[in-house]
C-alpha cells in the first residue's frame, strides 16, 4: 500500500471523528474535571477534592479547564492523543517494520481503536488516564527506537571516541522519554511498568548501557519528585497515600479472590477480548507473527513485549473489565497488527496475500459485528447534532439516563448543575452525594466536603480517621453548611448500596439534614434539599 494511500486512510479516519466534539463530558471525566477546578482556584487534590486516581489526571484537566471550560475541551483532548498516538506509531512501525509497517499500524489504531465503537458514543472512555498514558508511552518509545538509533548513528559518522553509550542528543532524547514514563506513572501508577518495555525497545534496537539506563530512571523520577514536594508542602502526603494506593489496593483488590485468580484472569481476558474486540483480535494475530519473526529479527518482538506488559497493568487494575482499563493496549495492540500484517504478508505471492488479507477482514467483522454498527449509529448521531438537526436536550439525553441501569446522565448533570446555579449564591457551597460531579462543574460551585462524591463515604474506607467515612463527611457539612444537598437515587447498587438510602440510613447525617433543610423538587432521580436555617 502506497504511503499516499495510507496518509489519505489516516486522514480520512481522523476526519471520522470530528463528530464527536460535540459530547459532552462523562462521569469520570466530571470527577476530573472539578478536581481540575479545584487546583485552578488554589486547592489541592485529596485534601481539598478527593478523589482515587493519581495526580497526573488532574493536573491534565486543570490545563484543560484552563484553556477553555467548554466541554469540547474533552473529546479535543481525546482526539489530539489519538492523533498524536497515530503519528508516533507510523514512526515506530517504520523502525521497526518500514514505511508501510508504520502506516499500517496507525491506520488500524485509528479505525479500532474509536471511541464511539463503546456505549454512548464513547462519553465514558475519552480523555481517560489510560489515553494519555497511551500518548505518553508511545511517545517514549519513538524516542527509544527512532531518536536514540539516530543519535548513535551521528556518533559514528563523525568517528567520536565514545564507546557505547550516546552524545548529548541521545542523552536528552533518553531524559525525556524517562520523564515521558515519569508522566504515565503519574497518571496511574501501575504504568510504571512500560518503563521496562522502554528498556526493551533499546536493548533490542541499539543495544542498552547502564549510562542509558540511569539516563531514563533519571527522567522518570522527575515529575513523581515534583508532585511528592507539593504534596509534602501542602501537608497533604498521607491524604495522597490513602487515596492513590490504599484505597486502590483495595478498590482492586475487591475482584481478586487470590493471586491466583489475578493470574487467571491475566491469562483469560485477551483471549476473551480478541472474541469481541477487533482490535484485540488482529493485535493477538499480530503478536504471533512477531514472535516468529523475531527468531530472526529481535527488534520486532518489541510489540509483543508492549502488549505483555499493558496486559499486566490493566490486570492490576482489576478484573472488573471497566473499558477505559484497556485503552492503554490500544497503541500496542495496532502496532503488532500492523508490523505483523506486513511482515507476514511479505514474502507471500499475490494471490495468497489477498486471501489472508480477506480471513483476517471476515475475523475482524465477526469480531467487532455488534461494535461495528454502533459505532456508525453515534457517529451520525453526533452528526445530526454538529449539523443542527437536533436540539440539546434530545442530544445530551442519548449519554445516559437509562434509570434501571445507569448511573450516570449527561442531561441530569447539566439540569442539576443549572438548579444548583439558579438558587444559590456564587460564593455558596453545595454537596451533590452521588455519582454526578459534572454538576459542580455546570453550576461553578464549590463542594461543602471534600468527598465531593459518595463511593469513599459509602465504603467506610479509612473509617479510623475521624476525617473520613460518615464522621468525616459529617463535619465537612456542618462546617460547610452547603445551600443545597443533592442525594442520587439510583447510582451504585448492586454493587453497594445507592447514595440516597445510604445517607438517610446514617443517623447522624439524616438527622442533620432533617433539622436543617427542607426538600423541594429538583431532577428526576436526585433528592434536592435546600437549607432553611441560617
Amino acid at each position: 500500500m502506497s504511503t499516499r494511500l495510507l496518509l489519505a486512510l489516516v486522514a480520512a479516519l481522523l476526519i471520522f471523528r470530528l463528530p464527536s466534539l460535540v459530547q459532552p463530558m462523562g462521569p469520570d471525566q466530571g470527577l476530573y474535571a472539578y478536581v481540575g477546578e479545584r487546583i485552578l482556584h488554589g486547592d489541592l487534590a485529596y485534601r481539598d477534592a478527593w478523589d482515587q486516581k493519581p495526580p497526573g489526571i488532574h493536573y491534565v484537566y486543570a490545563a484543560l479547564r484552563a484553556i477553555s471550560r467548554s466541554d469540547v475541551m474533552i473529546p479535543a483532548a481525546d482526539l489530539t492523543a489519538a492523533a498524536l498516538a497515530a503519528w508516533l506509531l507510523w514512526r515506530i512501525g517504520a523502525a521497526l517494520g518500514g514505511a508501510a509497517g508504520g502506516g499500517v499500524s496507525a491506520a488500524i489504531f485509528l479505525l479500532l481503536s474509536d471511541p464511539s465503537f463503546a456505549r454512548y458514543g464513547g462519553v465514558r472512555v475519552r480523555a481517560q488516564c489510560e489515553t494519555f498514558i497511551a500518548l505518553a508511552i508511545t511517545a517514549a518509545l519513538a524516542l527509544a527506537c527512532t531518536g536514540a538509533r539516530g543519535a548513535k548513528g551521528d556518533q559514528g559518522a563523525r568517528g567520536a571516541g565514545a564507546k557505547g553509550g550516546k552524545g548529548a542528543r541521545g542523552a536528552i532524547e533518553l531524559l525525556s522519554a524517562g520523564v515521558l514514563v515519569g508522566v504515565a506513572f503519574a497518571l496511574k501508577y501501575n504504568a510504571g511498568l512500560y518503563g521496562v518495555v522502554v528498556l526493551a525497545a533499546l536493548a533490542l534496537t541499539t543495544g542498552v548501557t547502564l549510562l542509558e539506563i540511569g539516563w531514563i530512571v533519571g527522567g522518570a523520577a522527575i515529575v513523581p519528585a515534583i508532585l511528592l514536594v507539593i504534596f509534602w508542602s501542602g501537608g497533604a502526603l498521607n491524604d495522597l497515600y490513602q487515596a492513590t494506593i490504599a484505597y486502590n489496593v483495595r478498590y482492586s483488590g475487591e475482584t481478586y479472590a487470590s493471586r491466583w485468580d489475578m493470574l487467571a484472569y491475566l491469562l483469560r481476558f485477551p483471549i476473551q477480548h480478541a472474541r469481541v474486540d477487533a482490535l484485540w483480535f488482529v493485535g493477538g494475530l499480530g503478536c504471533l507473527v512477531l514472535l516468529v519473526a523475531g527468531i530472526r529479527r529481535r527488534m520486532v518482538w518489541l510489540p509483543v513485549i508492549w502488549v505483555a506488559a499493558a496486559c499486566l497493568s490493566i490486570a492490576i487494575n482489576g478484573s472488573r473489565g471497566l473499558p477505559q482499563y484497556f485503552l492503554q493496549a490500544a497503541p500496542a495492540l495496532a502496532l503488532a497488527a500492523g508490523i505483523g500484517l506486513t511482515l507476514g504478508l511479505r514474502p507471500l505471492p499475490a494471490a495468497a496475500r489477498w486471501i489472508v488479507v480477506l480471513l483476517v477482514a471476515v475475523g475482524v467483522w465477526r469480531a467487532g459485528s455488534d461494535p461495528f454498527p454502533k459505532l456508525a449509529g453515534n457517529v451520525w448521531h453526533d452528526t445530526q447534532y454538529l449539523l443542527g438537526r437536533m436540539d440539546r436536550r434530545a442530544h445530551l439525553a442519548r449519554y445516559g439516563g437509562a434509570r434501571d441501569e445507569d448511573k450516570f446522565s449527561a442531561l441530569d448533570n447539566r439540569d442539576l448543575g443549572a438548579f444548583l446555579a439558579q438558587g444559590s449564591d456564587p460564593a455558596a457551597t453545595v454537596f451533590v452525594f452521588g455519582f454526578s460531579s459534572g454538576a459542580y462543574v455546570y453550576a461553578d460551585r464549590r463542594s461543602a466536603s471534600r468527598f465531593f462524591w459518595s463511593r469513599p463515604v459509602i465504603l467506610d474506607f479509612n473509617r479510623e480517621d475521624a476525617r473520613y467515612g460518615v464522621a468525616g463527611l459529617l463535619a465537612d457539612l456542618q462546617r460547610s453548611q452547603p445551600a443545597y444537598v443533592v442525594l442520587q437515587q439510583h447510582d451504585w447498587s448492586p454493587d453497594v448500596q445507592d447514595s440516597a438510602p445510604f445517607f438517610h440510613a446514617q443517623p447522624s447525617l439524616d438527622g442533620w439534614l432533617r433539622g436543617q433543610y427542607r426538600q423541594v423538587p429538583a431532577v428526576e432521580g436526585f433528592e434536592a434539599w435546600q437549607r432553611t436555617s441560617r
